[in-house]
């Protein structure tokens, strides 16, 4: 899995997010609460073996992220819903190792000054 962000025009954040040929960005503003949510998920993970967090979308609708962690593998799941009736859609999901997904959470947050 390969994972970056960019901060981009009027405090959003985007990740994107690579697994072989499946590729996808997911945006939230402010950065800041955007980054601070992920990184409580992903420590939740770490720490009970799952965690989540809602991300409102900046084209609407809604993301969930979700992380699950078995042994050294963290799974890295990201969905979206528009609201109201409609159902989650799948977004991307990968798995990799919980050392490089902490790692590379962690670096990208400190290049842009989110850490």
């Amino acid at each position: 899995m390969n994972l970056s962000f960019d901060l981009s025009p009027h405090d959003t954040l985007t990740v994107h997010l690579r697994e072989g040929d499946e590729q996808t960005s997911v945006s939230a503003k402010p950065s800041s609460a955007a980054v601070t949510s992920l990184r409580r998920a992903l420590d939740a993970a770490v720490t009970d073996g799952y965690g989540e967090c809602f991300w409102p979308g900046t084209t609407g609708g809604q993301y969930w992220w979700i992380f699950k962690r078995d042994a050294e593998r963290m799974e890295t799941v990201a969905m979206w819903t528009r609201g109201g009736a409609s159902l989650w859609e799948h977004v991307f999901r990968a798995t990799d190792a919980v050392s490089w997904v902490e790692e590379r959470v962690r670096s990208e947050a400190s290049r842009l000054g989110l850490a």
